[in-house]
C-alpha cells in the first residue's frame, strides 16, 4: 500500500483554498454590486434608484421599477425613465450622456417640484437617484410622479384616438359597443335617419351590424371589409376592419378602403375589357408570369393548339404547354429532341429581350407567326397568327414568278419591260446574252436612259433611239412599232416597241441576221455623220 503524507497534503490544501478565497473578495470589491450599492446608500424600497451600464439598466430598486413598469413595448428602460423625468428634467439626456467618471451632478427642477435627482457615474456605471427635499413627504411626490406620468400618457392616447381618421371602437361579449373615438361617433350620427335620432351619446350605435364578433380560436386578428350607407347617399363607404381580443370583447379597427375598392374595380372592369377583346382576337394569346405559368389566354389560342380548356386554365408552366404541343403535332417537327430543347431555350431567352419572332412550319402543312414580348414583373406574352393563306399566296406568287421567268428565258427574242416610270422590271436570258449583261446587276439602278445608253454603245448610231425614248415617255395613246438596229459585230437585229397595261412598255430585240464583218470605225463615222445630217 502507498501511504498519504496528511500532513504535506492539508497545509498545500489549505494555502490553495485560501488563495481562491482571497481572489473572490478582492474581485467582489472591486466590481460594482448594484443591489448591495443600492441598499447600502441607505435608500428605501420605495425610494426610485437606477443603476445602469450605458443604456442598459443593471439594477433598480421596486419603487424605480413600479415608475416603467408601464413602458410602451420595444422602449428601453433608460428611454422610458428619460421620458417619465424630462418635464421635471429637461436637461437630463445630455447630463446623462456628458457626465464623466466619479463625477456626481445634482439636478433641481426648474418648475420648482421638490424633487431632487442625484446623478453619479461610479467607475463607468451611472446611478440615478430621485430624492424629496427635506420636510417633504417622500411617498406622496413618488406618487404623484407616477399619476403624472399616467395622466400624461393617458392624455395622449386620448388625443391620438380622437384625432385618428380611423374608426376605433370596443364591443363587449355581445357586440355592444363600450367605447368609440371620435371618428366612429361622426360616422354614427351620419348614418342616423334624421337629425333627432342622431345618437350623439357615447358610445353612439353599432355600425357595422353584420361584423362577426366571434373571438378567433387562436387569439389572433380577424379581418373583414364591410361597406356603410350614409343617410341620403347611395353610394357605399368600404372599411377595412381588423378586431383583435380585447378585455373579453373585441376592439375594432377600420380604415377607410374606397380607393382601394375603386382601384379593384377599376382593375377588374379593365381585365373584362381586356378579356373580351382578346375574346374576338383572332390572333393566339397566352401570357406567362414571372414564374412562367399561364395566366391569360384567349378562345384563338385553343382553336390554333387544340389544347383542352381544362389544362390551359390549370396554369401550366410554359415548357409544360410547349411539350403538350409537342406531343399534338402543333410544334415544328425537330430533328431530335436535344435540339427542340435548345430551341426552346432560346425561344424564352428572345422573348425576355423582345427579339422573338419565329415561323413555325407545322407537320400538317399549317404555318404560324409566334412573337414573344416581355412584360412587366418578368411575365411573357406569346402572340400566334395562323399565316398559312399569306404563305400559301406568297409561295404561288413566288411559282408563277418563277415559271413566268422560266417561259421568258425560253423565248429566243431578248426582251426587257419597262414600268410607267420607265424603270426596268423584268429581263430574259436572250436579253442578257445580247447586251453582255450580269443576272444579278441587270436590274440593279437601270431606267430607260441608262439601258438605252448601253444600246447605243454596242450598236450602230440610229434613229431608233430617240423614237423609243419619245415612245416611252407619250402620255397618249400608243401603237407598237418596229425598226432596224445594226450592233457593232455586224448583226441586225429588229427592235420592237409595244405597250402594255398600266402604261408600262416592253421592249423586244430580234437578231434578223447572222454575224457578219465587224464594222470598222470609218464606217462607224460614216453612219454617224449620216444620222446628225438626217
Amino acid at each position: 500500500m502507498i501511504g498519504l503524507d496528511w500532513a504535506g497534503i492539508l497545509p498545500a490544501g489549505f494555502a490553495g483554498l485560501l488563495g481562491a478565497v482571497l481572489i473572490y473578495y478582492a474581485l467582489w470589491q472591486l466590481w460594482p454590486q448594484p443591489r448591495a450599492s443600492v441598499s447600502a446608500g441607505g435608500h428605501p424600497a420605495l425610494q426610485p434608484v437606477f443603476l445602469f451600464d450605458g443604456d442598459e439598466l443593471m439594477d433598480a430598486t421596486p419603487g424605480g421599477l413600479q415608475l416603467i413598469a408601464d413602458r410602451p413595448n420595444g422602449m428601453s428602460e433608460r428611454d422610458a425613465l428619460l421620458q417619465l423625468l424630462k418635464p421635471d428634467f429637461p436637461d437630463l439626456l445630455a447630463t446623462f450622456s456628458a457626465i464623466s467618471h466619479d463625477e456626481i451632478e445634482q439636478l433641481t427642477p426648474l418648475n420648482g417640484n421638490p424633487l431632487r435627482l442625484t446623478l453619479a457615474n461610479d467607475r463607468g456605471f451611472k446611478r440615478v437617484v430621485l430624492g424629496a427635499q427635506d420636510g417633504e413627504d417622500v411617498d406622496l411626490l413618488y406618487a404623484a410622479l407616477a399619476r403624472s406620468a399616467f395622466g400624461e400618457e393617458l392624455s395622449r392616447l386620448r388625443t391620438l384616438t380622437n384625432t385618428a381618421p380611423q374608426l376605433i371602437w370596443c364591443e363587449d361579449e355581445q357586440g355592444r359597443p363600450t367605447w368609440a373615438n371620435r371618428a366612429y361617433l361622426t360616422y354614427s350620427d351620419q348614418c342616423a335617419e334624421d337629425a333627432e335620432d342622431a345618437q350623439h351619446l357615447w358610445p353612439g350605435r353599432r355600425l357595422f351590424s353584420d361584423l362577426d364578433v366571434t373571438p378567433p380560436d387562436d387569439g389572433g386578428a380577424v379581418h373583414n371589409r364591410l361597406s356603410l350607407k350614409l343617410h341620403g347617399e347611395k353610394a357605399e363607404h368600404f372599411f377595412d376592419i381588423t378586431s383583435v381580443p380585447h378585455d373579453g370583447g373585441l376592439a375594432h379597427f377600420a380604415v377607410d378602403a374606397n380607393a382601394v375598392v375603386r382601384a379593384e374595380n377599376a382593375q377588374r372592369e379593365f381585365m373584362q375589357t381586356l378579356s373580351k377583346t382578346f375574346a374576338d382576337l383572332s390572333t393566339g394569346l397566352a401570357i406567362f408570369n414571372g414564374k412562367r405559368q399561364l395566366t391569360m389566354f384567349n378562345p384563338a389560342l385553343l382553336d390554333m393548339t387544340g389544347l383542352p380548356v381544362e389544362f390551359l386554365s390549370a396554369q401550366p408552366t410554359i415548357d409544360t404547354v410547349l411539350n403538350r404541343m409537342r406531343d399534338s403535332r402543333r410544334l415544328p417537327e425537330p430533328k431530335d429532341y436535344s435540339s427542340w430543347r435548345e430551341s426552346f431555350l432560346a425561344l424564352e431567352a428572345e422573348a425576355k429581350r423582345g427579339t422573338y419572332c419565329e415561323n413555325w412550319d407545322l407537320p400538317d402543312g399549317q404555318t404560324f407567326r409566334v412573337t414573344g414580348r416581355p412584360h412587366p414583373d418578368g411575365a411573357l406574352a406569346f402572340l400566334f397568327e395562323d399565316i398559312s393563306a399569306e404563305v400559301s399566296l406568297t409561295r404561288n406568287f413566288r411559282t408563277e414568278l418563277e415559271t413566268s421567268q422560266a417561259v421568258l428565258d425560253s423565248i429566243p427574242e431578248a426582251i426587257a419591260v419597262f414600268s410607267n416610270a420607265n424603270t426596268l422590271v423584268v429581263t430574259n436570258e436572250a436579253y442578257r446574252d445580247l447586251w453582255n449583261v450580269d443576272e444579278d446587276d441587270v436590274l440593279q439602278s437601270f431606267d430607260l436612259r441608262t439601258a438605252m445608253k448601253m444600246w447605243k454603245d454596242a450598236s450602230v448610231p440610229s434613229p431608233v433611239w430617240p423614237r423609243l425614248e419619245d415612245f416611252a415617255i407619250t402620255s397618249g395613246e400608243r401603237t407598237k412599232w418596229s425598226d432596224k438596229i445594226t450592233l457593232l459585230d455586224g448583226r441586225t437585229a429588229t427592235c420592237e416597241a409595244k405597250p402594255l397595261a398600266g402604261r408600262m412598255t416592253m421592249v423586244r430585240f430580234q437578231v434578223t441576221a447572222q454575224r457578219q464583218t465587224q464594222i470598222n470605225p470609218m464606217t462607224m463615222a460614216a453612219h454617224a455623220a449620216k444620222f446628225a445630217e438626217g
